[in-house]
């Protein structure tokens, strides 16, 4: 047994020792050098964001405790000091021990008294910061464009030495501590373990067989049925991580991967819940278009079925309202009809106009950014129109007069409608709250892009028709 692994191993002891003792509650005793008089607060980690725990003062000498009836819920907690200064620790299995440190210096001057996982942790960050500061010249060295291959060959050699330790070091920090949640931490951000690359009958490497490998080891170092992870910010960004950067960005391919995740996820409740509520939340506000169709999916198979009984009644009617009223305009489907109104107070409907691309534009005379598309579709329109555009231009203005003689001074000639009273209902249909607003048409009259610019739209149509 190495020195390290006596260490470890007498730090456990008195850990099972302690525990036996005192295994109802909490009380975490702290004393910072250099502090007093003042206030901390106990916050702890979910997900990307950091909650309050406790408030408690500090005394004249720096020594304060948090401490109640009830466990802590294990997790990375953050013990904050004034003036926004802070530092981590560990809150597992074991919830009774003490901590000293030092103002300013809180990594190399931190001690634990039984708490072996906090021992492991400040431990680890010290080696990591030693490992940083020894390699850091090296890095910095590689980087010049003077170095000779030669000397890059020994320096990446230099690198890839650290980097085994660093493995090394967490190897031996996840078979001492097999259940502990700085084990899992660890083990959590270590990358999936990948064959070598195989190569195509044309002999290049075969990247597609080693995405999909990488793809599907992806989760194999996370335990879904440990909610611990929930109370980090690993898990969290893992997820962020898998859903932006590694899973192609088209939603099928996203809804089939969610639906992964979740079947996963169900191996505990809390899991299963922050990984639905992350798709959800993200694919609601995601910027890139067409993205609505996972928020819509989610909804419908995970909210809507009940499965998310942590909502209430009136956020599930919301969410649900939410998600139907943006199904009908996913890309793909058929652009729901509306019968607006010429100039002449005649009636037309939008499935009837013929053309091979339809720019649906929903607009306001007054609008401020409207003034400055209106003028660039235009300009668009009379650029695409021989080759099959045509523009269905939907007024959202009560004052018919202002629509009128704003469309007769800059010689609008696409096809103008308006509806001042809604009566084709174009305002929820089209999920209106701001103009100007396109949707942009197939023959069919089915969606190919939306809420894009002019510019979008004319880089869509181009691309369409050159293939």
């Amino acid at each position: 047994m190495n020195l390290k692994r006596l260490f470890y191993t007498i730090l456990i002891t008195g850990s099972v020792l302690s525990c036996a003792i005192a295994d109802k509650g909490h009380h975490i005793e702290v004393k910072v050098e250099g502090l007093q008089d003042t206030t901390s607060m106990l916050a702890y980690h979910f997900g990307n964001r950091q909650y309050i725990q406790d408030t408690v003062r500090i005394d004249h000498e720096g020594r304060f405790r948090f401490q109640g009836d009830e466990r802590l819920d294990p997790g990375m907690y953050m013990i904050v000091l004034p003036d926004q200064k802070y530092f981590e620790i560990i809150v597992d299995h074991n919830q009774h021990f003490n901590i000293e440190t030092e103002m300013d210096n809180f990594k190399n001057t931190m001690k634990f008294e039984n708490s072996p996982d906090n021992e492991a942790f400040y431990n680890y960050m010290r080696f990591i910061s030693k490992q940083n500061e020894e390699i850091g010249p090296a890095r910095t060295e590689l980087q010049d464009p003077d170095t000779s291959p030669e000397r890059q060959v020994e320096l990446r050699n230099l690198l890839s030495d650290a980097d085994t330790r660093v493995k090394a070091l967490q190897d031996e920090i996840i078979e001492m501590f097999p259940d502990g949640l700085f084990a899992k931490i660890l083990l959590a951000q270590k990358e999936p373990l990948m064959p070598e690359t195989p190569l195509k009958e044309d002999g290049t490497p075969d990247n597609d067989y080693m995405y999909q490998v990488y793809k599907q080891n992806f989760w194999q170092n996370i335990d879904f049925s440990d909610d611990r992870i929930l109370r980090t910010p690993v898990f969290h960004a893992k997820l962020n991580q898998y859903f932006t950067r590694v899973v192609m960005q088209i939603p099928d391919s996203i809804i089939v991967e969610a639906d992964h995740l979740a079947k996963k996820a169900r191996a505990h409740p809390e899991v299963f819940k922050y990984v639905v509520f992350f798709v959800t939340n993200t694919f609601e506000r995601s910027q890139i278009m067409g993205m609505d169709a996972v928020f819509v999916h989610m909804v419908e198979n995970y909210y809507m079925t009940g499965e998310a009984d942590w909502v209430t009644p009136e956020q599930l009617e919301k969410i649900s309202e939410r998600a139907m009223a943006l199904k009908p305009l996913l890309i793909g489907n058929i652009a729901p009809e509306i019968t607006m109104f010429t100039p002449d107070r005649a009636p037309l409907s939008l499935h009837d106009v013929d053309a091979r691309f339809t720019i649906l534009y929903f607009w306001d005379s007054e609008c401020s950014h409207c003034k400055r598309q209106t003028p660039l579709l235009k300009e668009f329109y009379e650029r695409l129109k021989p080759k099959g555009v045509e523009v269905f231009a939907a007024n959202t203005e009560a004052d018919r007069n202002k629509w009128l003689d704003y469309v007769n001074k800059n010689n609008l000639e696409w096809i103008q409608v308006n509806d001042p009273t809604n009566t084709s209902g174009f305002r929820d249909k089209y999920d209106i709250w701001a103009t100007p607003l396109i949707f942009l048409l197939d023959a069919d009259k089915r969606i190919i892009a939306k809420r894009i610019t002019v510019e979008q739209a004319e880089e869509i149509i181009n691309r369409q028709l050159a293939n």
